[in-house]
């Protein structure tokens, strides 16, 4: 495992970052949501300005939105969602969290690290089993048009990882061709990148001495 200072330059700052982010607060007026069933839910009308300055969500049926909660938190920080429930009560982040914190006990820890990584300036998308969190794009891909290349496992600081679940997660990356990158949240909420990087320790077999 590796730091993120020396050894993990995709994740370093540079001005691309910048432009990227001054990108994203052109912006008119806040679209708006439908918070059901655990996701939001955007109208076709706003749904390709949401998708296109930033690359969120997921088109689902007459071309609406489908948002995970971690988009959510995101835009609704960044002003740039309104979030109502299906009877028209306007709600935030604190009422999403609380809603699936019994379902999902790791949503904020989640978010935390998904902010940080679209700060940076990727495009990120939600991982897939194996305790993978997320899939993060190099600058420039489109998801849809290009693959990620990196996978992201989320731990919180005090929170170990089994021996079992590191074997999986790097199977998991070394099968799919994919950079493994640990995301580790400490207390106050910052996060930390490592590469995970799979070695083979070699059979030696006996020494000269025959030991």
């Amino acid at each position: 495992m590796t730091g993120e200072d020396d050894k993990f330059p995709e994740l370093e700052e540079s001005n691309d970052i910048e432009e990227f982010e001054m990108e994203e607060e052109i912006i008119e007026e806040p679209a708006e949501a439908i918070f059901e069933h655990g996701k939001g839910y955007v109208s076709s009308e706003d749904a390709d300005r949401i998708s296109q300055q930033g690359f969120y969500g997921n088109r689902i049926d007459g071309n609406r939105l489908e948002l995970e909660p971690v988009e959510l938190l995101h835009l609704i920080e960044r002003k740039r969602l309104v979030v109502r429930r299906p009877d028209g009560e306007i709600i935030g982040s604190d009422s999403i969290v609380n809603e699936l914190i019994d379902e999902d006990p790791d949503l904020w820890t989640q978010y935390l690290v998904f902010r940080d990584l679209r700060s940076r300036g990727y495009a990120v998308r939600q991982g897939f089993g194996s305790g993978i969190g997320f899939r993060v794009y190099a600058r420039g891909d489109k998801p849809g048009a290009s693959s990620a290349n990196q996978l992201v496992y989320v731990l919180k600081e005090g929170e170990p990882i089994s021996l079992s679940d590191l074997d999986m997660v790097t199977q998991t990356a070394a099968g799919s061709r994919k950079n493994l990158v640990f995301a580790l949240v400490d207390q106050n909420g910052e996060v930390n990148f490592y590469r995970v990087a799979q070695a083979t320790l070699r059979d030696c077999g006996s020494d000269e001495d025959g030991e």
